[in-house]
């Protein structure tokens, strides 16, 4: 059997004076379903832990898009994003939140 090479995921790039939020990928919906279910299933929290730090560890992009056009998507690098939420104050429990990003972006300026 040969294995062909896979070609590198293109990714984009943000632009300057656009407000961005993060998007839900179907990757974290399926991943936090499986979460809950070991957690309630009796596999336990040890095994959710185990799950958690794959995920931190393989996550290396994410989907964004600008706040008021949700049918528009970008997929860029994980550090990309975090360097963005720094700069711009976005705190990491309401980076999923369109109207509360926009909020603190405006506020921080």
């Amino acid at each position: 059997m040969k294995f062909r090479k896979l070609k590198p995921v293109e990714t984009d790039s943000l632009q300057d004076g656009v407000i961005y939020y993060r998007r839900w990928t179907k990757f974290e919906k399926v991943f936090s379903v499986v979460g809950i279910l070991l957690l309630f299933t009796g596999v336990g929290i040890i095994s959710d832990a185990i799950l958690l730090a794959m995920y931190l560890y393989c996550m290396d992009k994410v989907d964004v898009s600008p706040v008021g056009e949700s049918d528009k998507r970008l997929l860029i690098k994980k550090h990309e994003w975090d360097h963005y939420r720094h700069v711009h104050g976005i705190d990491y429990w309401h980076q999923h939140q369109p109207r509360r990003v926009k909020s603190m972006v405006v506020s921080h300026q």
